[in-house]
């Protein structure tokens, strides 16, 4: 059985025993040269009237008493190994400390929890919701257990706040606090549509009719609803964060790992990722072998940024123009890089170990998808559409197979072409860009049909399209049905391509 280590070490009854023995030792220090300090100066210089064999029986008294006080830092240390062997849950008064793996690292918590018995993951799963919802390397059904707790909690708390009198006179829930309000009911609606807000709730949130957009929203997400898991729930600060697992990911043998764009947040976007994202789940199903073999994380785990472009005064001269916004900045995709990676990571010790892993971005989180692959190589391909840049322009500095990371660029979209994080991907030596014109193809099945093109930066995941075939191809690892085209004609030449890599090692 795993060692299971409360969630901070100083805070265990066996540290306070090491505590207490450390203090203990480091006084007995400092009165055992101080006794024979005195000791000495005694003998130096003897009193008249002090009886010599007296003053010899007290030194040795104390000498032994600080010997036995000596004993004592032994025994607390003994003490505390025992505490730390029989007792790692205990803190100093004596009190239950919440279960936690030595780091978060997904590999050590994976382990871990591998190592506790149902008994032991069914006490930390109720007792630290917060921590195994957000807990990379923890089965899926955990997470979502623990997150459907939390969001709960959130919507009750956030609810009463936004009611008249929820909160002193004078203040009141911000704008971005009802923003996330909204997000969290899109969730429930998502996820656990019996589940309905209370009226208050409704109108606390949106008084417009919220109800009756969700209800049309939700007839477009094809993903069955015992299907759907909550991955993530990060609601500790704007904007709240979150990933849905649509299929089951512990056995499927196609897994996507998606990253939306700018604008995402959960309460602008949830409908309309999971209506993509179901849509792509659909499509791959067919190269796969049934929707039984894929599945989709749609990850918003991540501040995405808000505007695209802002107007901006030209001086004194009632002019504006129109400046690049937070969409232009890579301190979102910077910060979100990490998570995204350890992310992989968990998706890659909780799934099959044969699954083929596909890492996706649409728009900005191609850009965030571009840092991963630098840092990571859990995936064994890449699909991006309307991304602003890799940050590179070298694809062997990602850390992926030669030939695996396609692109997609629409005509009418000018993301692509804007080159803000290390240039233009359409000219990337070495990148396959995927057709988005329209044609006629033999299906999985056999069946004839026509794909309709795509134009523009949001019709890369329609029904029907030769991006969506694209894309689902890529993800189903049915590579030959993908086609490729060059960009406005131009063939561009791949660089000598470095040693062969071999498929990312998979964890034992």
């Amino acid at each position: 059985m795993a060692e299971a280590i409360p969630s901070r070490e100083e805070d265990t009854l066996a540290a306070a025993l090491e505590r207490a023995a450390a203090d203990l030792e480091a006084v007995l220090v400092e009165a055992t040269a101080a006794h024979e300090q005195y000791v000495r100066a005694c003998t130096a210089a003897p009193q008249r009237g002090i009886d010599a064999v007296s003053e010899e029986v007290r030194h040795r008294r104390t000498h032994v008493a600080l010997y036995a006080a000596g004993l004592l830092v032994e025994h607390l240390r003994t003490e505390s190994l025992g505490a730390r062997e029989r007792f790692p849950e205990l803190d100093a008064t004596g009190a239950h400390r919440p279960l936690r793996p030595p780091n978060d690292n997904p590999d050590v918590v994976h382990r871990w929890w591998q190592g506790l018995d149902e008994a032991t993951r069914e006490d930390i799963i109720v007792h630290s919701p917060a921590w195994v919802g957000q807990a990379d390397g923890l089965p899926v059904l955990a997470r979502h257990r623990a997150n459907m707790v939390l969001l709960e909690a959130e919507i009750e708390r956030r609810a009463t706040q936004a009611e008249p009198g929820g909160m002193p006179e004078g203040e009141g829930p911000s704008e971005e606090e009802l923003r996330d309000l909204r997000g969290l009911l899109k969730l429930r609606a998502l996820l656990d549509p019996a589940s309905q807000a209370e009226e208050d709730s409704q109108d606390a949130a949106d008084s417009k009719g919220l109800k009756d957009r969700t209800v049309t929203a939700l007839e477009k997400v094809t993903t069955p609803l015992h299907e759907r898991y909550l991955y993530l729930l990060d609601a500790r600060a704007y904007p709240l964060k979150t990933a849905i697992v649509l299929g089951e990911l512990e056995t499927a043998t196609h897994v996507v790992v998606h990253v939306p764009g700018a604008t995402t947040t959960v309460d602008l976007r949830l409908f309309r990722e999971a209506e993509w994202m179901s849509n792509l789940r659909n499509e791959a199903a067919r190269y796969a072998g049934g929707t039984e073999q894929v599945a989709v994380i749609d990850w918003i785990g991540y501040q995405a940024p808000y505007d695209i472009a802002v107007r901006t005064a030209l001086g004194d001269s009632k002019l504006s123009l129109i400046m690049p916004g937070q969409a232009a900045d890579d301190r979102y995709a910077r910060e979100a890089a990490p998570d995204l990676v350890r992310c992989a990571q968990g998706v890659r010790l909780v799934c099959r170990q044969d699954a083929w892993l596909v890492a996706s971005g649409h728009s900005y989180g191609g850009a965030v998808v571009g840092l991963a692959l630098a840092e990571t190589d859990a995936f064994d391909v890449a699909m991006v559409s309307g991304c602003p840049g890799l940050f590179t322009n070298d694809l062997h500095t990602l850390r992926l197979p030669p030939g695996r990371m396609y692109v997609a660029a629409s005509p009418g979209d000018v993301v692509p072409l804007l080159g803000i994080f290390g240039g233009q991907v359409l000219q990337i030596p070495g990148i396959k860009f995927i057709s988005p014109y329209a044609r006629a193809i033999t299906g999985p099945d056999g069946a004839r049909a026509f794909l309709l093109p795509t134009f523009g930066h949001e019709t890369y995941y329609n029904p029907g399209t030769a991006t969506l075939q694209a894309f689902a191809a890529i993800a189903a690892n049915a590579l030959e049905k993908v086609k490729t085209t060059t960009w406005f004609g131009v063939q561009r030449v791949a660089p000598p391509l470095k040693p062969a890599m071999s498929d990312p090692p998979r964890p034992n």
